[in-house]
């Protein structure tokens, strides 16, 4: 009752002969770690289960992305003291999700309309006679789910400052119309199914591969891509038949002393070229800082710096 009225949605609980299985899903917290950590805290208040494990189950849509373990380690640990950095997080998930799926679950996620409103700052510095152009537009959107895994949003850009974006940026349009749907294989191969209009004036289909290796530091990833050029003027959509194909493969390490990951992927580009990325992230609570460097055929190396912020 307490995860509920905390705003956690998909809550189930059971109580087994070798485990106590708790399933929530962060609405509540826009930082997922800080969901989880307060998420823990109540669970410990409630007591821990004597002599047996404690497990909570991270869903995102209904759909189990990663399990945390608890393990007494002695009686006492079974009288609300559990510490918060013995919980042991993971991507395997050992049964327990099958034991826990078919419960009740409060609080569903299903059918909620979320609405959400992003302001969006762009700026370019491509004029000599002009020091940046700058485009600000709100753009409130809705996210729906009609099923497990499944999520239909809609967005509307509204522009509030416009210097020298051109005049399409001017007029009210549509930006995300998606439908998506996510998975989990066997194996823990997670999926991402996308089909509709997208940024950077693209439509198609998207689909991305993720799974952790049994060193769970280390993890591969795949993405491809089948997208054409398409842009609004108004609420009119202008579309280019010609669709492209494009793909990314590589795999990730994360170093968890310092909570920094690195990723090397091979990639195609939509105009056809080939590439290879490098990128290096360091996580902190609040911000995450990193930078990548990256070549392609007919281009020249390119490098930058990524600053990413919770605000």
């Amino acid at each position: 009752e307490k995860l509920i009225d905390m705003g956690f949605e998909n809550v189930r609980w059971i109580d087994c002969e070798d485990e106590r299985i708790y399933t929530i899903e962060n609405s509540a917290y826009r930082l997922p770690s800080r969901g989880i950590k307060e998420a823990i805290s109540i669970i410990q208040e409630g007591g821990l289960p004597k002599n047996k494990t404690c497990k909570l189950i991270i869903t995102h849509l209904d759909i189990p992305q990663l399990s945390l373990t608890y393990t007494p380690s002695a009686s006492s640990d079974s009288i609300r003291n559990g510490n918060i950095h013995n919980w042991q997080a993971s991507y395997e998930l050992e049964g327990s999700w099958d034991k826990i799926k078919k419960e009740k679950k409060e609080n569903s996620s299903r059918y909620k309309v979320d609405i959400l409103v992003y302001p969006q700052l762009a700026f370019m510095n491509l004029i000599i006679t002009q020091i940046y152009q700058v485009l600000f537009q709100f753009s409130p959107a809705i996210e729906v789910s009609l099923w497990s895994g499944m999520k239909l949003t809609g967005q509307i850009k509204i522009p509030i400052y416009n210097d020298g974006y051109g005049m399409l940026e001017e007029k009210i349009h549509p930006g995300h119309l998606t439908i998506s749907q996510r998975f989990r294989l066997p194996h823990n191969i997670f999926g991402k199914a996308t089909l509709g209009y997208f940024n950077s004036d693209r439509y198609g289909v998207d689909l991305s591969l993720f799974h952790p290796l049994k060193d769970e530091r280390f993890s591969i990833e795949a993405r491809v891509g089948y997208v054409g050029i398409g842009y609004w003027n108004g609420f009119r959509l202008h579309y280019d038949n010609d669709m492209k194909l494009n793909w990314s493969i590589g795999g990730n390490f994360y170093w968890p002393q310092y909570n920094t990951q690195f990723s090397l992927k091979a990639q195609k580009f939509l105009l056809g070229e080939k590439g290879i990325k490098f990128e290096m992230i360091r996580h902190f609570k609040y911000a995450s800082i990193g930078f990548y460097a990256m070549k392609a055929e007919r281009a020249n190396s390119n490098g930058g710096f990524r600053f990413q912020v919770a605000l």
